[in-house]
């Protein structure tokens, strides 16, 4: 596991990397690598270089580029999730960066345990994800099923939009899509044209489901009593787990 480390101050890099060290120690079985990086700039050149790292703790205000700008490069850059911890003296960036679908925005001063128990989550929630291979043109996609929002079957073309704002075309069918759904709680069919993560719905009105992306998925009336009980009873079932 790679974990990739970005500040510009550099007694605030060496006390982040510290914490994250003591954290390798404890967690052998995790193999993690640290990389650090004053210049956001080489960060970028890393990546470009290496790949994205698998978890990625950025500050925000840094000369040249923005660790927010920094953030979208890294989910451009990969079918797979880089989680990604912003930390920070300001709040003035917290919207922004959680429409990013960040996992944590921490601000400085924070605590050694405030850093590690969002390692601790970062690293379950990683533990129990699901990949999934999909045929795009001659290429094959490994796909992480929890940063699916939707995918759409539209003209015999089935289409997969992920959280970091990336679609992707397959020739796998919906119906393929949703057999590799099936063993995965809070997936739905709506109607025949598509499949919803319900941990990516953000509200559900009579006759539509407004997902984090904007986007709006029609309900058919015969399914609208259906997918509204499925919405309430996953969230339920997540809220006693």
């Amino acid at each position: 596991m790679i974990i990739s480390i970005c500040d510009d101050q550099i007694n605030e890099l060496e006390n982040i990397k510290q914490i994250v060290l003591e954290y390798a120690k404890t967690h052998l079985e995790l193999h993690i690598s640290v990389n650090c990086f004053l210049n956001p700039l080489d960060m970028l050149e890393d990546v470009r270089q290496n790949g994205v790292p698998d978890i990625a703790l950025l500050d925000i205000c840094m000369p040249g580029i923005l660790g927010t700008e920094i953030a979208k490069e890294l989910q451009n850059r990969s079918d797979e999730s880089t989680d990604i911890i912003f930390l920070t003296t300001s709040s003035d960036f917290a919207v922004e960066a959680f429409a990013l679908h960040v996992n944590d925005y921490l601000t400085k001063p924070f605590t050694k345990e405030r850093l590690t128990d969002t390692l601790d989550r970062i690293i379950q929630k990683r533990n129990i994800r699901l990949f999934v291979p999909v045929m795009s043109g001659r290429e094959i996609h490994r796909i992480d099923l929890y940063q699916v929002i939707y995918v759409e079957s539209k003209n015999h073309n089935v289409e997969i939009f992920l959280k970091s704002g990336k679609n992707i075309k397959t020739r796998t069918t919906l119906a393929e899509i949703k057999a590799l759904c099936q063993d995965v709680n809070g997936f739905i069919s709506v109607g025949v044209s598509y499949i919803v993560n319900l941990r990516c719905v953000q509200s559900i009105l009579q006759t539509e489901l407004i997902l984090i992306n904007g986007q709006r998925i029609p309900i058919p009336r015969r399914l609208r009593n259906d997918v509204k009980e499925q919405y309430f009873s996953f969230y339920i079932e997540e809220a006693t787990k």
